[in-house]
């Protein structure tokens, strides 16, 4: 598996906190496995990325692990958080306003990495 690339597109937001975990632990995964992982935020999945809005979403409640927990696990794995430019205008949201390490882009980026990764999941 090593020199692979894989894409996984995150569209999921606050409002589906079953949702949002699934792609941080493919990410996490796939990164463990020695793969160059990015992740796309688009739609309600960069709401995600606002400061502060990860640290009180649990799945578990019993768990104590916030999404705040697997997004800095995603960060450390060298994960690329990619945040989608028109979905950060619909959530009038800016670069300022979101987790450090996020990089943004538009749509037609999203489509050339479509083409140049090896595999793409979406969520």
């Amino acid at each position: 598996m090593t020199g692979k690339s894989i894409l996984i597109i995150h569209s999921s937001g606050l409002r589906e906190p079953r949702r949002v975990y699934a792609p941080l632990y493919m990410a996490v995964s796939a990164a463990a496995m020695d793969m160059e992982v990015y992740l796309w935020f688009m739609m309600e999945a960069v709401a995600l990325l606002k400061k502060g809005a990860a640290e009180n979403l649990v799945l578990v409640p019993s768990s104590g692990v916030s999404l705040k927990t697997w997004l800095d696990r995603a960060l450390a794995a060298n994960v690329k958080f990619l945040a989608c430019a028109q979905a950060m205008e619909a959530e009038e949201l800016t670069l300022g306003d979101v987790i450090d390490g996020c990089v943004l882009r538009g749509a037609a980026s999203l489509i050339d990495m479509i083409m140049e990764v090896d595999k793409v999941m979406y969520f």
